[in-house]
């Protein structure tokens, strides 16, 4: 006699349709730069490799336009003001047409967000379920792919770094994209000397190596002329206004209520009090850092996830592509409501409500807005930096929690 066959679980259920969500999304992005040719954010990578390996400055904004306009995809391309070292993240773009490097960036940060689901499954114990979920919801990973942005690629060597206490990684990420230096304040706080020393001795291996393909009068270009600016709204000559609806940054909201003397910079007031927002909001996570076990695993989790939240929003700008980091803190905080760490009602209502506020598609934000009644209008305009500070405050509730003597185990 045949066995009957075995319903499926809820958890199956969740894990299939997330991975078909994931295969749609991703379909749909994979479409959208196929056609696009003009490369959207990418192009600012790839222009200033081609002017760098001529010998020229890439923060040359001038010469990156020239570039682009003596290969006829563009008239400009927004200023590059990356580190020195992400530009070995583009030495194999090299000969490549712009649409060629495209597609091919769009296939290599895809390949980087599964990297970092394995890469989180390996130091949680995560069910898979969670980690499609967590990857399917967050529809701003799908904008990150579409701009031709770097998040997922910067971001897999942190998680890694993170999950095997290695500094290295986080210094290869933080020298790509400066804003993962933050995680050491997790290692400071819990006094993991060891790892953050590696950190600042790769990162000056890597500022070393970088002179290989950008001269040391243009790296200290980039750091003592162009680094400084950021904190004022300064990047670099970049055009975007500050107030764009889709800034979710602790500035922009200071810039709302300080105007600054144009759209791309702060005033004094509102310079002073993002400073001193972030300073707080730093100094909390490292106050519930102290006292994450050395073997928490989740609190250390949940303690980076508030690290990446923070991450996001105090830089002057905090566009829709760079919630894609929201999958660290997406999934330590659902993997703390999973094994028990946060109990109750409010938790789980807090933690799904500012989750689905974070992810929300761009485009549903934009048309909500458009239909609330002014006195609403603002609040939905916000609504996505409401959901991060929820998220905030999830992570720092379980990274401040101690561990459940017994928890259950990670199986699927």
């Amino acid at each position: 006699m045949s066995r009957p066959l075995k319903r499926p679980t809820w958890s199956t259920v969740l894990l299939v349709l997330g991975l078909v969500a994931i295969l749609g999304q991703s379909f749909r992005a994979g479409r959208a730069v196929w056609k696009n040719r003009a490369a959207r954010d990418f192009a600012t990578y790839h222009y200033a490799a081609q002017v760098a390996a001529a010998d020229g400055s890439p923060y040359d904004t001038k010469a990156l336009n020239r570039a682009a306009r003596a290969e006829g995809t563009r008239r400009s391309v927004h200023p590059f003001f990356y580190p020195p070292p992400f530009l070995g993240l583009m030495a194999w773009d090299q000969g490549l047409s712009l649409a060629t490097a495209y597609r091919l960036w769009f296939g290599a940060n895809f390949i980087a967000l599964l990297g970092t689901l394995w890469a989180l499954r390996r130091w949680l114990h995560t069910p898979w379920w969670i980690l499609v979920a967590v990857a399917a919801s967050l529809t701003p990973i799908y904008n990150a792919l579409i701009m031709g942005q770097a998040n997922q690629l910067v971001l897999w060597p942190a998680v890694v770094g993170l999950a095997t206490h290695r500094g290295v990684w986080v210094a290869v990420a933080a020298m790509w994209k400066m804003s993962p230096a933050l995680y050491l304040a997790g290692w400071v706080a819990r006094r993991q000397w060891r790892p953050t020393i590696e950190a600042m001795l790769a990162a000056v291996l890597l500022s070393v190596l970088a002179l290989a393909w950008v001269p040391l009068d243009v790296q200290k270009h980039f750091y003592l002329d162009i680094m400084p600016g950021f904190s004022s709204g300064e990047y670099h000559g970049l055009r975007v206004p500050i107030s764009l609806p889709a800034n979710h940054s602790v500035p922009d909201l200071f810039h709302q209520l300080w105007p600054g003397p144009d759209n791309h910079h702060l005033d004094g007031r509102a310079a002073l009090a993002s400073k001193a927002v972030s300073l707080a909001l730093l100094g909390a996570i490292t106050f519930f850092g102290r006292h994450v076990q050395k073997h928490d695993v989740l609190g250390q989790a949940n303690l980076a996830g508030a690290l990446t939240v923070v991450m996001v929003v105090t830089p002057v700008y905090a566009y829709e592509h760079h919630l894609a980091w929201l999958v660290l803190p997406g999934a330590a905080a659902a993997h703390a409501l999973w094994t028990g760490r946060l109990r109750g009602r409010w938790w789980w209502t807090v933690t799904l409500g500012s989750w689905l506020l974070a992810s929300m598609q761009l485009s549903w934000l934009r048309a909500l807005r458009e239909v609330a009644p002014p006195v609403l209008a603002w609040c939905v305009q916000e609504s996505k930096f409401i959901g991060l500070m929820g998220l905030l405050v999830v992570c720092c509730a379980a990274a401040a929690t101690p561990a459940p003597s017994t928890e259950p185990s990670a199986t699927e």
